[in-house]
């Protein structure tokens, strides 16, 4: 048998294709296998299991009859008797047959449906998202000929999916939900995910919420000890207050968006969080910084670690104007830990690290390089873009007045909620 590398591929016809029709999948193929009569089949797998062919909805090993089984093997790792383990027990090469299958639609992943009916010039789609039993595409202009057949794939191969929608707009709003259109299933968009042990439940049409950060949340929720005091400026719909409150930190959460605060709040209750662990607010950022941070953080320091965190990545860092100066000489003690922000943004460039910094730096006025404790690159949102978290040191020389330090006026709220989001 020679080795052809597109058997196990979509036939060739599909290419380009726009409305599915499964039939145009089927495809007949001749495949090594292992023709084994009275033999017991335990005694042969554990010595081919790692040959077996792995396709959607195929069963590589077959009873045909009460003395004879066929084990269907991969021909990309096999052609020949040879490439099969010499130590291969109670089979000869006379076992070794090759047998004639029909592949459909339904043996094919989704990854190679998608590679196969979009034609080579044009991208694969870009990668989807999973929030509970919704799918989420974004779909690029050139695919958009393919939205009906992408949505149907994604609905049918996609476990537990009931809806799949595609994004038709940039997030350009206050409140970070975007415009989106169904393409395939039920237009139910109350969905449920588990993260961090705990059940968030939410509007995918009315607040943001990203699958693709889960492991950053868990950093950051295991970062944070019991006890910890946490300011959580963009909170969304928990997924760092929740799960904080939860572990027994005391939480200030807050969120512009009124969908995003009505469902931190149902969340809270959902996780059964203890009364008195989490307070939330449904506030600008700039206002929950210059009235409830201000207020609350000096009774804290040099009592409780503190941490601000800033997640909301197109527009966080105009908001570190805010700390500078936020405190007279008078209102805080001379010596104090200080709090810990943690900032994400969007670098958009070849140096992410460094552009970060020069985010950091404008934001604030000047280079606080010396406050920086680390720096680290969350995920590739695109080509040269990615999403960075700085975590930097609140001291002194920030947050109080001095006539000689170098500051940067506090932005006003609405140049801050004006400007336009970007998903990430």
């Amino acid at each position: 048998m020679t080795h052809n590398p597109n058997l196990l591929k979509p036939p060739e016809h599909v290419s380009g294709l726009t409305t599915l029709n499964k039939s145009l999948f089927e495809k007949t193929v001749t495949l090594p296998c292992l023709v084994i009569k009275d033999v017991k089949i335990s005694s042969v797998l554990p010595h081919v299991k790692k040959f077996l062919l792995k396709l959607d909805n195929f069963k590589p090993v077959r009873n045909i009859s009460e003395n004879e089984a066929h084990i269907y093997l991969n021909p990309d790792l096999v052609t020949r008797w040879s490439d099969l383990s010499a130590d291969t027990p109670l089979l000869t090469e006379s076992n070794l047959q090759m047998q004639t299958c029909t592949l459909t639609y339904d043996n094919f992943s989704l990854e190679s449906v998608f590679r196969a009916v979009l034609p080579p010039q044009i991208e694969g789609t870009s990668s989807f998202t999973k929030v509970g039993h919704i799918v989420h595409v974004n779909l690029r202009e050139h695919l958009l000929p393919y939205k009906d057949l992408i949505g149907q794939v994604l609905y049918e191969k996609v476990p537990n999916c009931r809806t799949v929608v595609n994004k038709v707009a940039i997030i350009d709003n206050t409140y970070r939900n975007f415009n989106m259109e169904v393409l395939q299933g039920d237009n139910d968009m109350l969905t449920s995910v588990k993260e961090n042990k705990c059940v968030f439940e939410f509007d995918f049409s009315k607040v943001y919420w990203n699958s693709r950060l889960c492991t950053e949340h868990e950093r950051i929720v295991t970062m944070v000890a019991s006890g910890d005091v946490v300011f959580d400026v963009f909170a969304g719909v928990g997924p760092f207050a929740v799960p904080l409150a939860k572990k027994k930190c005391r939480v200030f959460a807050n969120d512009l968006n009124p969908e995003s605060f009505k469902w931190l709040n149902h969340n809270l209750k959902k996780n059964k969080v203890a009364s008195g662990c989490c307070d939330s607010y449904n506030k600008d950022g700039k206002d929950f910084i210059m009235n409830e941070v201000r207020n609350l953080l000096p009774g804290f320091l040099n009592t409780k670690k503190v941490y601000i965190l800033m997640n909301l990545p197109a527009l966080a860092v105009d908001f570190l104007g805010c700390f500078v100066g936020l405190f007279d000489d008078s209102e805080l003690v001379q010596e104090f830990d200080a709090p810990v922000v943690v900032v994400y943004c969007f670098a958009k460039g070849e140096n992410c690290e460094q552009i970060a910094k020069d985010l950091l730096f404008e934001k604030v006025g000047w280079d606080i390089s010396d406050k920086i404790i680390d720096l680290f690159r969350v995920r590739t949102v695109s080509s040269l873009k990615e999403m960075m978290r700085i975590r930097f040191k609140l001291d002194r020389e920030i947050l109080v007045k001095s006539g000689n330090q170098k500051r940067k006026q506090a932005p006003e709220s609405g140049d801050l909620t004006a400007k336009k989001c970007c998903v990430f």
